[in-house]
């Protein structure tokens, strides 16, 4: 737009600050120091979309590095870490909704992102790792957690406490140390077309009930290469399936359901054949019912002004 503005900052914060609802904050390759509070509708995203070239490091471990108390945020393309101390987080959402956390990466925190009484946020193509519990909704509904690796956490890969229809699907949960995934009193879940392999692949604590563990049979690659999407894929840390049932029909799914206990139950247990995906190198792509609600967030938007922060020039290109 021709009455886009760009300004210079010394920190992300003053960025922040300084910025209307609506604009974007764009940060350059470096190391920041910083705890960052965002309580307006706004866009926060590195320049080159590459989260190892920017560090943003808590500066005080006591705190969140991202605390976020404002709807219809962005923040994409970061390296986010440091927040140490308990229940502090690399990104903690509180009572949000129409939130978008995407391609960042997240380690050495006690929570990698937070969802706290939140809705309808999205959480997409995100690295979470190191940390104590890689991804933690309490008290939050209707969230999308696609796409993610979720890896090596001390704890839980993901843990849902007291949160209900949420959707969590195209995830990779490897060699998470607790539990790969957690369900606390959460009900009415969508939980399919994920890759188990941790050292337990699932926990259950309090009651849980109408929790679903595959959808309808769909045409699609799924997650381990198979040519239809169903449920999950279940193996142990030593890669050996936990589904051995044979493929007698050759649709990529084992012929017998897949008891995952205190109820739950994995109807359509998906088989890796020899020429499959391994589990940590595909892009997911994840088609569902109830998407279209991010389309706006995700590929149509409006910058009224750019804020940048460090040096460089803007590229053309990435002024709308």
């Amino acid at each position: 737009m021709g009455s886009d503005e760009s300004q210079d900052f010394s920190s992300i914060q003053e960025a922040v600050n300084a910025a209307s609802p609506g604009d974007t904050v764009y940060v350059y390759k470096g190391l920041y120091m910083e705890n960052i509070y965002l309580d307006k509708e706004i866009t926060v995203r590195s320049i080159s979309g590459i989260p190892d070239m920017i560090n943003i490091k808590a500066k005080n471990p006591n705190d969140h590095v991202f605390h976020v108390n404002a709807n219809n945020v962005t923040i994409s393309g970061f390296y986010i870490n440091g927040a140490s101390d308990p229940l502090k987080a690399g990104i903690y959402l509180e009572n949000t909704h129409g939130i978008l956390i995407s391609n960042n990466k997240l380690s050495n925190n006690h929570l990698g992102i937070y969802l706290d009484s939140s809705t309808t946020n999205m959480l997409n193509l995100n690295n979470v790792s190191g940390n104590e519990v890689g991804i933690f909704l309490k008290a939050s509904k209707d969230n999308w957690v696609i796409n993610n690796k979720v890896k090596m956490n001390i704890l839980d890969g993901i843990l849902l406490e007291a949160s209900d229809e949420n959707h969590v699907t195209g995830n990779l949960l490897n060699y998470n140390v607790g539990y790969g995934f957690v369900l606390s009193n959460s009900s009415r879940n969508l939980i399919y077309n994920n890759f188990f392999q941790n050292n337990v692949n699932l926990g259950y604590e309090g009651t849980n009930s109408a929790n679903s563990w595959n959808m309808t049979r769909e045409k699609g690659i799924n997650i381990v290469g198979g040519p239809y999407i169903g449920g999950n894929y279940w193996t142990g840390p030593e890669s050996t399936a936990l589904c051995t049932i044979d493929d007698q029909d050759n649709d990529g799914f084992c012929d017998v359901s897949y008891d995952l206990g205190e109820g739950n139950i994995d109807y359509m247990p998906l088989i890796r054949h020899s020429s499959a995906f391994q589990g940590n190198e595909r892009s997911i792509t994840v088609s569902l019912i109830g998407f279209a609600l991010f389309v706006f967030a995700v590929s149509i938007f409006i910058v009224k002004k750019v804020m940048s922060w460090g040096k460089g020039e803007l590229p053309e290109d990435d002024v709308k």
